[in-house]
């Protein structure tokens, strides 16, 4: 019955170590996210699940929080605006006074590529271009 009890304690606490170094890992990836990175034209073949147009959308990110989106590098160009939460997520707004936009996790962010999640778990990923 001893064997039983110390078994089951030292069950529960590994358990309790690996949740406590998971949370942990978590909170290192989302404060490591360089985020003057993301200057600079970034490339993806979709942006959006219910994307019907084929080709590369091309994305301007610049300093001053202005994005320029463009499809198959054509002339015609839309603009957004981003900047970032305390969380280090990306907030996508259609206007620079919009109060609230669409907040995107960086899942994954090095110099060449960047890997963002929307809430509706949509993975986007992006290739820098040179």
């Amino acid at each position: 019955m001893n064997k039983l009890i110390i078994g089951l304690l030292i069950v529960a606490a590994g358990a309790g170590v690996f949740f406590f170094l998971r949370k942990q890992k978590e909170t290192t990836i989302a404060s490591n996210i360089r985020q003057e990175w993301i200057l600079g034209k970034w490339e993806t073949d979709s942006f959006s699940k219910t994307d019907s147009a084929s080709g590369k959308y091309q994305f301007y990110f610049q300093k001053n929080g202005i994005l320029i989106l463009s499809l198959n590098d054509s002339a015609k160009a839309d603009t957004a605006h981003y900047e970032w939460n305390k969380a280090s997520e990306l907030i996508w707004k259609e206007n620079a006074t919009d109060s609230t936009g669409k907040a995107y996790v960086i899942a994954k962010m090095t110099q060449d590529s960047l890997q963002m999640q929307s809430a509706d778990s949509a993975t986007i990923l992006f290739t820098k271009l040179k």
